[in-house]
């Protein structure tokens, strides 16, 4: 991992985000972690003439911030666990407004000229797996977790950023998660 000092992590829920982020750190120290969650409905963005939907103008204050941030020099180092692409997926299905806006955002902030950004997409084999337990917890329910999926590919595929890697968290063979050790060796090849 030579130059790569900012590392996004991308995928539906209940896939080892947290699992790999904790991994990636036990193994090069500290980093600062960024959790991208549900955009809270904040009154100063309900006020006023805004352009878009109040969770539309939050999130994209996030991540203009999150951006500026990763343009920042390479001594730093960050982990998101979810960033920008995210809203790709739940905007529309779950806020009802497009997110298509982030890949705007992608080539404003130059993601494609940043050698120490790497993605990382965790996807499920749903032809296999016997390891994804519903916790009540996750945005989406059980059903559209295929779907949200694919979203997730056709952004990582549309995304500017240079460095990209898709892991299958599941064992083709036995339908369970594969060791988190295999998975952090991947992300960090």
């Amino acid at each position: 991992m030579s130059r790569v000092t900012k590392i996004l992590v991308e995928g539906i829920d209940r896939l080892g985000k947290d699992t790999l982020l904790r991994g990636i750190q036990d193994r090069l120290g500290y980093h600062l972690v960024l959790r991208y969650e549900k955009p809270p409905l904040l009154d100063c963005y309900a006020r006023g003439e805004a352009t878009h939907s109040p969770q539309r103008t939050y999130q994209e204050a996030s991540f203009r911030t999150l951006l500026e941030i990763l343009g920042f020099g390479s001594n730093l180092k960050i982990l998101c666990n979810r960033s920008h692409l995210g809203e790709f997926v739940y905007a529309p299905i779950y806020r009802k407004y497009s997110g298509e806006y982030v890949f705007e955002l992608e080539r404003e902030f130059r993601l494609n000229a940043k050698a120490d950004i790497r993605l990382v997409l965790l996807t499920e084999d749903f032809q296999s797996s016997q390891h994804f337990v519903d916790d009540g917890k996750s945005l989406g329910t059980p059903e559209k977790r295929q779907a949200e999926q694919s979203m997730f590919i056709e952004a990582f595929e549309r995304s500017v950023i240079c460095d990209k890697r898709v892991i299958c968290v599941t064992n083709r063979k036995s339908g369970t998660f594969r060791p988190s050790t295999e998975i952090l060796e991947e992300a960090l090849r």
